[in-house]
């Protein structure tokens, strides 16, 4: 079965200007029908034919039309389109009225127009939804994480939590003294359907002549890395299909199954983490730098007329390329507002937008980071998974960058820029060279498949932080899927 994920490496084959204008004004049923006539037509027919114009032929047979089905860059273009348009409006479900409401139930005197001001400059994202605006679903989270007025007004604040912030700082320090840190961390995790799509799913099976619904699950677990070792798969809620290789770009636990009750699918593994600490300014750069890692990923990891002068005017005069990452690294945390994005599904060109729009979450600032990289010359590449504290286990990506004769270093611009917002310029500068011992590394490339490769739409193409499942061969996404992480035990070792 033909994998549809792979029809995202053509997205940047754009769309026909009609279906673009639909799409652009909201009008995503409108523009998903269009869609499907030109997949369905043949250009034999309707194209220089004489059978375009209710002709019969003249002169013999009638030359082979070499594209027959059309371009095929275009054709799967459009397949990614029409999925990223069937999912859009969930993602921005909310009207104005709605919207306002539901600040006002959050925020003390929050008013209409207050809600305007933030969309007119820029605080809140939208698209239209059938010609109205719409706001993105996560679109509160974002205001009281990244807005300290109106954090300062909620109506029901949480518990200052301070905790992590200042662990990492204690183990920056330790780090600066010794070298590195380490600790050895046990997390659970599970995948599997939720009770009403698996209803649904059996549903459609009987009515089909069937008695269960097959079911195929993957899970991300530890990958081997420069940071982690010693891993353990301690327990797993039935024999699995596959355990991916320790070296695999987006390591997964896999299994596949025929149900006819709904079941979960889980793993609970322990790993060791070690954080060494760089400071990428502080060695002399050898004159002659590799090239591998340093082309274009279509269709996120894209040289853009914008991106490039944006990098020429960063490093422009500047011959050392710890000085050129430092710049770029400086340009993401200093500028870039973390806001809560829609799912990377329904997305394109991230960098791009990043760059110009000055907003995005953990994995769009890492790929803006990584792609300005690899525009001037220096190695980059994706590293995603969990991110771990005392208190609780998060999805989490960020960069690695290379520099001979130093070797591979990491760059976290999502904390970094937390850093920045919060004036610690001490822990700004560590996240870039250094981590902390808080990661679950899975994920070492962006938009790889899986082992075994999963053929439905995933509910993200590109990373895996959290599973995924794939049920008669069609991808689960939203309310669907669900997914939980718990940590278990963190253990600090002492070197």
């Amino acid at each position: 079965m033909k994998d549809q994920n792979k029809a995202f490496r053509s997205l940047n084959a754009g769309l026909p200007d009609d279906v673009e204008r639909l799409k652009a004004a909201g009008y995503y049923q409108e523009a998903i029908e269009r869609i499907d006539e030109y997949l369905a037509e043949d250009w034999t027919d309707t194209q220089n034919s004489p059978r375009s114009q209710g002709l019969d032929p003249m002169g013999g047979p009638l030359p082979q039309n070499p594209t027959p089905q059309g371009v095929e860059a275009l054709r799967e273009a459009m397949l990614a389109q029409r999925e990223m348009m069937r999912r859009l409006p969930a993602e921005y479900c909310y009207t104005e009225a709605e919207a306002v409401a539901r600040m006002q139930g959050l925020v003390k005197d929050f008013t209409a127009e207050e809600f305007r001001q933030l969309v007119k400059h820029g605080r809140v994202d939208w698209r239209f939804v059938e010609g109205e605006k719409h706001y993105l679903d996560r679109f509160a989270e974002t205001l009281l994480a990244t807005h300290a007025d109106l954090a300062a007004r909620q109506l029901d604040p949480p518990a200052p939590n301070t905790a992590a912030r200042e662990f990492r700082r204690r183990q920056h320090e330790q780090m600066e003294q010794t070298g590195n840190a380490s600790a050895r961390i046990t997390l659970r995790a599970s995948v599997g359907m939720s009770d009403e799509a698996f209803a649904e799913a059996l549903a459609k099976a009987k009515a089909e002549g069937r008695s269960s619904v097959h079911v195929r699950a993957w899970l991300p677990i530890p990958a081997a890395c420069l940071s982690q070792s010693e891993i353990e798969l301690l327990d797993l809620t039935e024999p699995p299909a596959r355990i991916a290789d320790e070296n695999a770009p987006q390591r997964t636990v896999y299994w596949e199954a025929d149900l006819t009750e709904n079941r979960r699918f889980g793993v609970q593994y322990r790993y060791r983490e070690t954080a060494a600490y760089t400071d990428p300014l502080d060695f002399t750069p050898d004159a002659e730098q590799p090239t591998f890692d340093t082309g274009e990923e279509a269709p996120h990891i894209v040289f853009t007329p914008y991106l490039k002068a944006l990098a020429h005017q960063l490093t422009d005069g500047i011959t050392d390329p710890a000085e050129k990452a430092k710049r770029i690294y400086d340009y993401v945390t200093l500028n870039v507002r973390y806001h809560y994005q829609p799912a990377y599904f329904v997305q394109e060109c991230l960098p791009d937008h990043c760059a110009r729009d000055r907003r995005g979450d953990c994995g769009i600032m890492a790929l803006t980071f990584i792609t300005l990289c690899r525009i001037v010359g220096i190695p980059a590449q994706w590293q995603s998974g969990l991110s771990v504290s005392l208190t609780g286990v998060g999805c989490h990506d960020w960069a690695m960058f290379y520099i001979a004769p130093k070797g591979w270093m990491y760059a976290d611009c999502s904390f970094g820029a937390s850093m920045a917002r919060l004036g610690d310029e001490t822990m700004r500068r560590h996240y870039f060279g250094s981590l902390d011992t808080g990661r679950m590394v899975a994920n070492r490339a962006f938009e790889a498949p899986f082992d075994p490769p999963m053929t439905g739409f995933r509910s993200d193409p590109y990373d895996n932080q959290s599973g995924e499942c794939e049920v008669d061969g069609v991808g689960l996404y939203g309310d669907a899927l669900d997914t939980r992480k718990e940590l278990v035990d963190y253990e600090l070792l002492e070197e």
